[in-house]
């Protein structure tokens, strides 16, 4: 028997995961697991997400793909664009992948747009670009216009050394040169940069904040005093899986001292009308 999902009366969301291809994920999932020192709790593929889904209480996991190289920017959302929002009855949908070097940005963000995804997953520690390199103001502004989001690895990374490319900064900086973009930033803001993130974002810009390793990271009475600070409307539930255990850290947060409405903007809400694009 499965067990009961922590949070019964709420479809949860699990707004960021990362999942691979059948014939890929045999050989990522291992090597990241080596890189990061740690196992996954699944196997990175879409079915492995699916079971661990129903053993969590997680009605739908949002895939973010990262790509490493702008050849295979295409192929990627190709791919991905069978999971785009209201293409699939599987629980999982996935955003689009982008990389600063493709060669025509504008173009590549309207491609993204046709294959009837929401947003793009950045992660500058891999890509090796800074969020306001003028060479990005393009895509910003396309995003920006089709409304888009922008979803951001923020701060450190475990298998990357400072100086880092998406610090807090970095992203206040880039929320006051485009206000109408839509802006999520991953781990509160700044992984293992909380401090700064909580200086420099919590309460003060528009950008929505994701709780993926949060959880078992950084002190929960700063994870607390963050949600609190910056507003449950503004905060995204996730989990990093496979890196981090969905139920585990669904547990952890049903352990906060939270409202019944806080639970629900966090866990179903948000990420239903920002990206999932479901009316409330």
């Amino acid at each position: 028997m499965q067990p009961a999902s922590p949070l019964s009366d709420i479809a949860v969301v699990d707004s960021h995961v990362h999942l691979y291809p059948d014939a890929l994920a045999p050989k990522v999932t291992p090597a990241l697991s080596a890189k990061f020192g740690n196992g996954p709790s699944f196997d990175g593929t879409v079915a492995g997400c699916i079971g661990k889904n129903k053993a969590s209480g997680i009605a739908v996991s949002i895939n973010l793909p990262v790509a490493t190289k702008p050849d295979s920017v295409r192929s990627t959302n190709r791919f991905w664009s069978a999971y785009a929002p209201g293409k699939s009855a599987s629980g999982i949908v996935s955003l689009a992948a982008f990389h600063p070097l493709v060669g025509d940005k504008t173009a590549e963000v309207e491609n993204i747009v046709s294959l009837g995804f929401t947003g793009i997953k950045f992660h500058p520690e891999y890509q090796l670009f800074r969020f306001n390199d003028k060479s990005m103001d393009d895509v910003w502004a396309a995003m920006a216009e089709y409304g888009l989001v922008a979803y951001l690895h923020a701060g450190g990374e475990r298998v990357f050394k400072p100086p880092y490319h998406s610090t807090p900064g970095e992203i206040a900086t880039l929320q006051k040169r485009f206000p109408s973009l839509k802006i999520v930033a991953a781990h509160l803001g700044g992984f293992s940069m909380w401090n700064e993130a909580e200086a420099a974002l919590a309460g003060k810009c528009g950008v929505y904040l994701d709780l993926s390793h949060t959880f078992f990271w950084m002190p929960v009475g700063q994870i607390l005093r963050m949600i609190r600070t910056h507003g449950a409307d503004r905060i995204l539930f996730g989990t990093d899986a496979p890196w981090q255990d969905q139920r585990k850290v669904l547990e952890a947060f049903c352990a906060l001292p939270l409202s019944d409405k806080e639970r629900a903007a966090i866990c179903r809400d948000n990420a239903s009308e920002l990206l999932l694009r479901v009316s409330r």
